[in-house]
């Protein structure tokens, strides 16, 4: 997996976000430097929250991830979209994986995840039948795990000093 391009809106310290991050092939790893309180923590936050989702399971939550300029905004949505690419069957694909939350007229937390790989689109979210989402879900996890598995992307996606 390559990531591209990261954008987030409204989350966290970031009410827009929309970062290249393309490398040349020669020098392929990007170092993020910054202050405290920059944003380095969020924007692997970001990544991580693109590609495994965010778990918000109630309205308290989804608000203190929330960017404090969207609080007074009608757009009270955040949204994670990674671009990046892979290798399968050795042919290079491209994806785009957006995630969006918002809360519905009842106040709980809901989901909405697509992912466009190479023009196919596979949608999900929780307002889809059980069923369907069952399957389009299972399909975005498989891309995801082929590409990079959770349980390695603590050796990729981490902030130290």
């Amino acid at each position: 997996m390559i990531i591209k391009r990261i954008k987030a809106h409204n989350f966290k310290t970031y009410l827009e976000l929309d970062l290249d991050l393309a490398v040349d092939p020669e020098r392929p790893i990007i170092l993020i430097g910054g202050a405290n309180g920059g944003g380095k923590t969020t924007l692997f936050e970001a990544i991580y929250g693109a590609l495994y989702g965010l778990h918000i399971n109630t309205s308290k939550h989804f608000n203190e991830l929330l960017n404090a300029g969207a609080i007074n905004h009608e757009d009270k949505k955040i949204m994670l979209e990674l671009h990046f690419t892979g290798m399968v069957l050795n042919e290079e694909q491209q994806y785009v994986l957006t995630r969006t939350y918002g809360l519905n007229p009842s106040g709980n937390p809901v989901e909405s995840v697509k992912l466009n790989m190479n023009g196919t689109i596979f949608q999900y979210g929780t307002a889809t039948a059980p069923a369907q989402r069952a399957i389009q879900e299972a399909e975005v996890s498989k891309i995801i795990k082929a590409n990079l598995p959770q349980e390695l992307s603590r050796y990729f996606l981490f902030d130290a000093m």
